[in-house]
């Protein structure tokens, strides 16, 4: 808790917050658009969240079996109580405990697991960049917003070309990575040493776990799968539109999707609070649904449809597997001490 990022989220939902619950200037409105709310759909959402969670337990099993096989249940548990531990600490230390938990169920070593998640985030990144792209491209802008519409549209293109560049640099490290290595120590000089060492460190998590993979191919398989997690994410951000009696385009989901992943990559408090909530109710209004107190209503029943369920499974698998509040700090401090 004296940790200073901590404190630095915790302020920046707060502020996000208080200006999301400004957009409900009249209560009436907000209470009424979640009594009418059609809930049976939103049991569609969870079951579409399910559906997500099932595919990457499948996408990290993927990965992993280059390094141990592990059972697929046990990397469903570790996954879930990952999330769990992302949606209540900070600096998304779930992340470390799901490496923890396939250690002390099949002793798969602490770096290999950690390289194996930087090899699933790196496909999530190119998998996000391609469909920003994508959307970036075909949006159609509201008379309001035309101003904006040429820099989203080279938003778009610059998106689509950095991802090329990201899968050759990626392919480089594959085919050569010690003259990658060479290279990026020759631009990296100009930055203080504490800088340079933390790229290096970056860059050696990228090659130890582009290697786990073993072949390009298995890469291009690897992203195949992750488009086909965010195509899945599509479903309950639609289901909580049909809930709202809204029908949400395909773009419009999109959108929403890749506002929720920005507002996830924001430094805020654990669980993305507060900004999600605005930058959902955000694109809700650029897309023309509304009132606003409508959009804001969507935008908490769609995040606490994610947050709520993954805790409360991920509380109840942690306390089976016999970890408790303070075994789970624990050993984050001992994986980042490995580290």
């Amino acid at each position: 808790m004296k940790n200073w990022k901590f404190w630095l989220g915790v302020a920046v939902s707060a502020v996000f917050i208080a200006i999301a619950v400004r957009q409900i200037k009249d209560p009436a409105t907000f209470f009424n658009s979640l009594r009418a709310a059609d809930w049976r759909f939103v049991l569609l959402m969870l079951a579409g969240y399910l559906l997500v969670f099932s595919l990457r337990t499948v996408r990290w099993q993927f990965i992993l079996q280059s390094v141990a096989k592990p059972r697929l249940a046990s990397t469903f548990i570790a996954l879930v109580i990952c999330y769990m531990g992302n949606n209540i600490f900070p600096l998304r230390a779930g992340e470390v405990l799901r490496v923890y938990v396939l250690n002390r169920r099949h002793q798969i070593p602490i770096s290999s697991g950690l390289a194996t998640v930087v090899v699933e985030r790196l496909s999530d990144v190119i998998s996000m960049l391609i469909f920003m792209g994508v959307l970036m491209l075909t949006l159609n802008f509201p008379p309001q917003y035309r101003a904006l519409e040429s820099a989203i549209h080279k938003g778009g293109i610059l998106a689509v070309v950095s991802t090329l560049a990201l899968l050759v640099f990626l392919y480089g490290l594959y085919i050569g990575s010690s003259l990658v290595e060479r290279i990026v120590d020759r631009l990296i000089r100009v930055f203080p040493e504490r800088w340079q060492e933390g790229i290096k460190g970056l860059l050696k998590s990228f090659v130890e776990g582009l290697h786990i993979l073993g072949k390009p191919a298995r890469l291009l398989y690897l992203i195949l799968i992750s488009f086909a997690v965010w195509l899945v994410n599509l479903l309950p951000v639609y289901f909580v539109g049909l809930s709202f009696h809204w029908h949400l385009s395909f773009v419009g989901c999109l959108l929403l999707l890749c506002l929720g992943a920005v507002a996830a990559s924001i430094p805020a408090a654990p669980g993305f609070w507060g900004t999600f909530h605005y930058l959902t109710s955000q694109g809700l209004a650029f897309l023309g649904f509304g009132p606003q107190e409508t959009a804001m209503s969507y935008a908490i029943v769609l995040h606490a449809g994610y947050y709520f369920p993954v805790i409360i499974l991920g509380a109840i698998l942690a306390w089976r597997e016999g970890y408790s509040l303070t075994s789970v700090k624990q050993a984050e401090q001992e994986i980042k001490s490995k580290e």
